[in-house]
């Protein structure tokens, strides 16, 4: 499937998006390959969020979606965080995780911070992504197996799938972006995104869990993002009428993407060591689509508002992230989003789901899932004015 075509594809999408290396793995039934610019197919890149589908497969080895999760209210279940479901905000109040140290004790003294985030909504209310809820779910499995994060993820899930390449050391290459989070990665955020693994090792680890009992948990659709489902640690989508269930990562520099097609044996794996990534890999999902299930993802479709529907999402909307300001001016055929100073043109897909039209920021939802709270970045904020 890596033919000259695919190449090319990928030597296109790293050159557009400044992508500095980049490693592609493709398996489909007993087939595998990998590529790689910049590097070599064996570099190790931090996955970050692509490690929440082996959090999510650790949790449910040991522990049951109805348990409570301890730290918050009762209503709370092993489901919502893995699910992204909890109503809890995605990050501590003050948002640093590296003060917890490097030491066995940081996940659990963070954890011991987790009643002072913020509950946006009830649980089942408003999908939000929350990485508060990864890191208690690492942690409850972690005390339920009797061993450190790290040694149950190893014995539960790593070793079983046979991987080789994957652990919690450096990436063997630095992430390129700006205003980057200095190494090492915070040893109390693990559970969310502390991965480093290769393009080989991700095929193993796909391959294994379409064959593993946990991936039928896994891939139910519990939780609604933007134009997507969530199950237990994996989105889920629909291209050219097959099921698709993945997660992305970003973190320090690093982009990356996990996709499964269940129906035809098929993984794709996309690493890059930059934080624009993720849009170099999305033309190269594409090539892959095209030739596993028939064709790409469907183009979106953007409509235009009457003005009154515009204007009625615009205020200021405050989450952990900080502030997310969203403007309609006079004669506008969208929105204006305003976050750190700096403004992106959103465009209408319906009537309360908005995308990004220009910039680096090219193809970024943004939505407003009920009166009173938006979703930037698939994580919630509420109005304030």
């Amino acid at each position: 499937m890596l033919d000259t075509r695919f190449s090319e594809v990928c030597e296109a999408a790293a050159a557009a998006w400044s992508v500095p290396a980049l490693a592609v793995g493709v398996s489909v039934g007993d087939a595998s390959e990998t590529l790689a610019l910049g590097c070599s197919p064996e570099t190790r890149f931090l996955i970050a969020s692509v490690t929440k589908p082996f959090t999510a497969a650790l949790a449910l080895s040991v522990l049951g979606l109805d348990e409570g999760v301890g730290v918050w209210p009762e209503d709370v279940r092993v489901r919502h965080v893995l699910s992204h479901t909890s109503g809890f905000d995605c990050e501590l109040p003050d948002g640093d995780t590296a003060r917890f140290g490097q030491g066995d004790e940081a996940l659990g003294a963070l954890v011991a911070e987790l009643p002072s985030v913020p509950r946006l909504t009830g649980s089942d209310d408003i999908w939000s992504y929350a990485n508060t809820g990864y890191w208690l779910a690492g942690w409850l499995a972690a005390e339920r197996a009797g061993a450190s994060y790290e040694d149950a993820l190893a014995e539960r899930v790593l070793e079983p799938a046979g991987l080789e390449a994957t652990s919690f050391a450096e990436p063997d290459l630095e992430g390129t972006g700006e205003e980057l989070p200095p190494p090492p990665y915070p040893r109390a955020r693990r559970p969310s995104g502390g991965l480093t693994s290769n393009a080989g090792d991700l095929l193993r680890f796909g391959r294994w869990l379409l064959s593993a009992p946990v991936f039928r948990e896994m891939a139910v659709a519990v939780g609604r993002p933007i134009g997507m489902v969530y199950g237990y640690g994996l989105f889920g989508e629909q291209v050219g009428g097959a099921g698709i269930w993945k997660h992305d990562g970003s973190y320090g520099g690093f982009q990356s993407s996990f996709l499964l097609v269940p129906e035809r044996e098929a993984v794709f794996v996309g690493l890059t060591n930059s934080s624009l990534g993720t849009k170099a890999l999305r033309q190269i999902e594409d090539e892959f689509f095209r030739r596993v299930v028939g064709e790409p993802r469907a183009p979106r479709v953007h409509r235009k508002l009457a003005p009154e529907e515009y204007a009625r999402f615009a205020g200021v909307y405050e989450n952990g992230d900080g502030r997310h300001e969203v403007l309609y001016p006079d004669a506008s055929d969208g929105v204006v989003l305003v976050e750190e100073g700096v403004e992106y043109i959103g465009l209408a897909l319906d009537e309360r789901t908005f995308e990004i039209a220009v910039g680096e920021r090219l193809g970024d939802r943004f939505d407003f899932p009920r009166d009173g709270f938006g979703r930037f970045g698939s994580r919630l904020a509420r109005r304030v004015s």
